[in-house]
């Protein structure tokens, strides 16, 4: 799955060969962010735009277990739906990042998450995984 970038939005991402090459040179990587760019338009072409800032752990949760919303992770350049049965494990694993459990973690991950709305006021929650 890849998403379409807007009119007017940063163009600061690469294309895989691109970031390919820029690894193999020692460049740094940019991958492209959906939360970054606050703006997202899936596949069926709806735009999505980013709701606010930082969300609570206890909002984060509760759009997580309300089947009803779409929950995306983003891991460099992979976006992948999360299935309903498959939340909680997520839920588990972002847990200590977000909470700053520190210790718990493994030093070279972290997590944002931001909740999206579209036109019909409905949400998305995008996990990106950055390292």
């Amino acid at each position: 799955m890849s998403w379409k970038r807007t009119t007017g939005q940063d163009d600061s991402s690469t294309t895989p060969a691109e970031q390919a090459d820029g690894a193999a040179s020692g460049e740094p990587v940019i991958y492209p962010s959906l939360i970054r760019d606050r703006e997202y338009v899936d596949e069926q072409g709806v735009r999505w735009r980013m709701r606010r800032g930082e969300l609570r752990w206890n909002r984060i949760e509760r759009l997580m277990s309300d089947a009803g919303v779409r929950v995306l992770k983003v891991d460099r350049d992979d976006v992948s739906d999360i299935a309903a049965d498959d939340r909680s494990g997520l839920l588990a694993t972002i847990r200590p990042y977000l909470k700053g459990k520190a210790e718990e973690t493994d030093g070279y991950t972290d997590f944002t998450v931001a909740e999206f709305k579209d036109d019909r006021h409905r949400s998305l929650l995008v996990v990106e995984e950055t390292c």
